[in-house]
C-alpha cells in the first residue's frame, strides 16, 4: 500500500489547520465560533489519525464515538477543504434524515461562503439541494441513506463514482442494501481517495458488524473516542458539584473503567472529569446505609457517553455474558493463529474434497486451532442452519478439546451455502479427523428444523460405509473407520427420578435452551471455557436475554455461539463426569506429553502391571468369600 509522501502529509495536515482557522460554525455552546480555535482533544485525534493512515497507504476510516464531540463537524470541515484541493474530485456526504442532511447542506455553504478571501478558496460554481460544486470542478453530493426500509432504499449511490465520501450516524441506517450499492461506486484506485464512516452506537446493529470488519481488515484504520476525549466535560473543584460527585473515591468497577482507558487508548482519566461523568450517569446517586455509592448509568446512558469500545454497544435487554469476562477470554485465549480450510462437495460422501488453506478469509469455512491429539477427548457439537434460531441462515459446528477442568475450542465451521446432506459428511469427515487412533470423540447435534435431515444422513453414511457401499473409494481414501470412535449424545430429562427411556442428540426447547446458556454462561465466567475464535466471542457479546428468551437481537446471528453451550451441555453431562474419574486435566495431559519415551513405556508397564495385581487381588477375595459361604452352608 503505497501512502502520501511525508512532506504532502505535513503539507496538506498545516493547511488543513490554517484553513479551520477561517472555518465558522454555529455551536451549540457558544453560537458563532472559529472551529480552528475552538478545537476538542477528539479532533485533533481524528485529523491526526486520518493523516497517519493516508501517509501508510490507508483510505478507509471508521470513528465509534460518545455524543457531542465534534466529530461530524470536523468530518464536514474536512470533506469541503478535501474537495477544495482536489480538482475535479468527486465527493459525498450522507445522513440518516432529509432534514439532517438539508441541516447540512445549508451550514457548509455557509461556511465555504464565509471562508476568508485571502485563502484563495475555490468559489461555489453551482448549488442546489442535492449538490454543491465548486470552481475548481470539484463536486459534494448530499444525501440521505433513510431510517428505514423504502421501495428507493436500493438507489443510494446508484449512478455515482465518488472518491471522497464522510458517512453520518450509521447507527440509524436502516438501508443494508442502499449501503451496498455506495460501497460499490467508491473508487479503489484514486490515490487521494478519502473515505470516513462515523457514528454513535445504538446496539449491535449494520454499524457494529461494519466496526468489527474493518477491525480485522488491514486497509481500515479505526478510532474510538469516549466522552473522556472532550477536554470541557468535566466538573472543576471550585464548582459546588464537586464536592457530591468528585470528592468520593473510585469505586472497584470505576478503577478497572480507567485502567482499561489507559491501557487500551492511553488516556488517563483526571477526576475533575469522573465527576463529570458520574452526574452524567446517574445524578441522583446518594449513600444509603453501609452500601458502596454506586454511578451506574442505564444502558441508553452508557451507549451514549461510553468508557471503551466494548461498552458503546449496548442492547434493550439485559447483557447475558458479562462483558469483563468476554474482555478476559478475549485478552487470555482469543487466537488469529488457525489454519484454514473449504469444502467441495460432490455426489457422494467420497467424492467432497478439503482445500487448504482457504483462498481468502471470507471462504474459510473450516478453522483449526488445535489438530487431533491421537490420544485426545473431543466434542463436537453441530446446529444446522434455521435450526435452534430460525433467523440463523449458517451451519455452525464447534470442535472441542475435553478434559476435566474445562473445554479447549480446537476448531470451528460455519457455512450459509451449505445443504444438510453435505453438512452430514463435513460433520462425518470432523468425527474422522478427531476421533482417529486411540481418541474419542462425542456428538451432539441439534435436531430442530433440518436437524433430523442431517441426522438421517448421518446414520445412512454409516450404514453404508458398514455394507461397503462405494467401497474401493472408501477404502482408497480410508473413510471406512470414520465413526469408530464416536459416541452419540444420549438425552435424557435431568428431572427425571429414574432413567427412563432415551432420545439421541437435542431437540431444544425454551426451558432446555435457558439451562444450557446459562451453565454456557457459568463456564465462561470460572475461566473453565477457552474460546479461540473472535467471531464467537464477538457474537457471545451481541447475546442478550428478556425473560426466558436468550438470544442474539433482531436478524443477527448466534449459531456459533449456540453450538457453543451445545458442546458445553454434552461435556458437562456425559464426557465430564469420565474424565474426572480418569484425572484427565489440562496439567495432567501436558504432563503426560512432556514424559520421554521411556518414562510413557515404564508407566504403561507399571499400570499393566498394578492392573494385574490388582485384579488378581480381587479374584482372590472373591474366592475366599465364596469358601467361606460354603463352609457356613455346610456347617449347618
Amino acid at each position: 500500500m503505497a501512502g502520501w509522501s511525508r512532506q504532502k502529509r505535513q503539507k496538506f495536515e498545516a493547511a488543513f489547520y490554517d484553513f479551520l482557522n477561517h472555518y465558522y460554525i454555529n455551536s451549540r455552546d457558544g453560537g458563532q465560533v472559529c472551529l480552528g480555535a475552538n478545537l476538542y482533544d477528539g479532533q485533533i485525534w481524528f485529523i491526526t489519525t486520518v493523516f497517519d493512515g493516508l501517509e501508510a497507504g490507508i483510505h478507509k476510516f471508521f470513528v465509534l464515538k460518545s455524543r457531542q464531540l465534534g466529530i461530524t463537524t470536523i468530518c464536514r470541515a474536512l470533506s469541503v477543504f478535501y474537495i477544495g484541493l482536489h480538482r475535479g474530485l468527486g465527493g459525498a456526504l450522507v445522513f440518516d434524515t432529509a432534514p439532517n442532511k438539508e441541516s447540512a447542506r445549508r451550514e457548509t455553504e455557509t461556511a465555504v461562503v464565509d471562508l476568508d478571501p485571502s485563502l484563495r478558496f475555490p468559489s461555489i460554481k453551482h448549488n442546489n439541494r442535492d449538490s454543491l460544486i465548486l470552481a475548481n470542478d470539484a463536486s459534494i453530493a448530499f444525501m440521505s441513506a433513510g431510517v428505514r426500509k423504502t421501495k428507493s432504499s436500493g438507489t443510494l449511490g446508484r449512478s455515482r463514482g465518488l472518491s471522497m465520501a464522510h458517512l453520518s450516524e450509521i447507527c440509524s441506517y436502516d438501508n443494508d442494501e442502499g449501503l451496498e450499492a455506495f460501497e460499490n461506486s467508491l473508487s479503489e484506485d484514486h490515490p487521494d481517495r478519502l473515505y470516513i464512516y462515523e457514528s454513535t452506537a445504538r446496539g449491535f446493529n449494520r454499524w457494529w458488524e461494519l466496526w468489527i470488519e474493518a477491525k480485522k481488515d488491514p486497509h481500515c484504520k479505526c478510532l474510538f473516542l469516549g466522552w473522556w476525549s472532550k477536554p470541557s466535560q468535566r466538573i472543576a473543584r471550585n464548582d459546588p458539584d464537586f464536592q457530591r460527585y468528585g470528592v468520593p473515591p473510585p469505586t472497584p468497577k470505576e478503577l478497572e473503567k480507567i485502567r482499561e482507558v489507559r491501557e487500551r487508548y492511553g488516556y488517563e482519566i483526571k477526576i475533575e472529569q469522573l465527576a463529570w461523568v458520574r452526574r452524567k450517569m446517574n445524578p441522583a446517586a446518594q449513600q444509603e446505609g453501609d452500601a458502596e455509592l454506586e454511578f451506574e448509568g442505564s444502558v441508553t446512558r452508557m451507549q451514549e457517553q461510553p468508557w471503551t469500545e466494548d461498552e458503546a454497544f449496548q442492547q434493550s435487554g439485559a447483557v447475558f455474558f458479562a462483558p469483563k469476562d468476554l474482555r478476559d477470554m478475549t485478552m487470555q485465549h482469543v487466537s488469529n493463529k488457525f489454519e484454514t480450510y473449504w469444502y467441495s462437495a460432490g455426489v457422494e460422501f467420497a467424492d467432497m474434497k478439503i482445500h487448504s488453506p482457504a483462498p481468502s478469509l471470507r471462504m474459510a469455512e473450516l478453522k483449526v486451532w488445535e489438530k487431533p491429539d491421537p490420544e485426545g477427548i473431543y466434542v463436537i457439537a453441530a446446529d444446522p442452519a434455521f435450526g435452534e434460531n430460525e433467523n440463523n441462515d449458517r451451519s455452525a459446528a464447534q470442535v472441542m478439546r475435553a478434559y476435566s477442568d474445562g473445554l479447549d475450542q480446537a476448531a470451528e465451521y460455519a457455512s450459509p451455502l451449505i445443504n444438510t446432506r453435505q453438512f452430514a459428511w463435513v460433520i462425518a469427515s470432523l468425527l474422522g479427523w478427531y476421533g482417529a487412533d486411540l481418541s474419542e470423540v462425542y456428538l451432539i447435534l441439534e435436531l430442530n428444523g433440518p436437524g433430523h435431515a442431517v441426522w438421517n444422513e448421518l446414520r445412512s453414511l454409516r450404514q453404508q460405509l458398514q455394507i461397503g457401499y462405494n467401497g474401493k473409494d472408501i477404502n482408497e481414501k480410508g473413510l471406512q473407520r470414520v465413526f469408530t470412535n464416536v459416541r452419540n449424545f444420549l438425552y435424557s430429562r435431568n428431572d427425571a427420578v429414574l432413567p427412563g427411556k432415551n432420545n439421541w442428540h437435542m431437540k431444544t426447547t425454551t426451558p432446555l435452551k435457558v439451562m444450557m446458556m446459562e451453565r454456557c454462561r457459568d463456564f465462561v465466567s470460572n475461566g473453565m471455557l477457552h474460546i479461540r475464535s473472535l467471531d464467537t466471542v464477538e457474537e457471545m457479546r451481541t447475546i442478550t436475554r428478556e425473560g426466558d428468551s436468550i438470544k442474539a437481537p433482531g436478524n443477527m446471528k448466534d449459531d456459533k455461539a449456540f453450538s457453543t453451550a451445545l458442546s458445553v451441555h454434552c461435556w458437562d453431562q456425559r464426557v465430564r463426569p469420565k474424565l474426572m474419574q480418569l484425572k484427565r486435566t489440562r496439567a495432567a495431559d501436558a504432563a503426560r506429553k512432556r514424559l520421554l519415551l521411556t518414562d510413557q513405556i515404564y508407566l504403561f508397564n507399571q499400570n499393566n502391571l498394578q492392573h494385574m495385581f490388582e485384579t488378581k487381588r480381587r479374584l482372590r477375595m472373591q474366592a475366599d468369600r465364596q469358601q467361606a459361604r460354603m463352609g457356613w452352608r455346610y456347617s449347618r
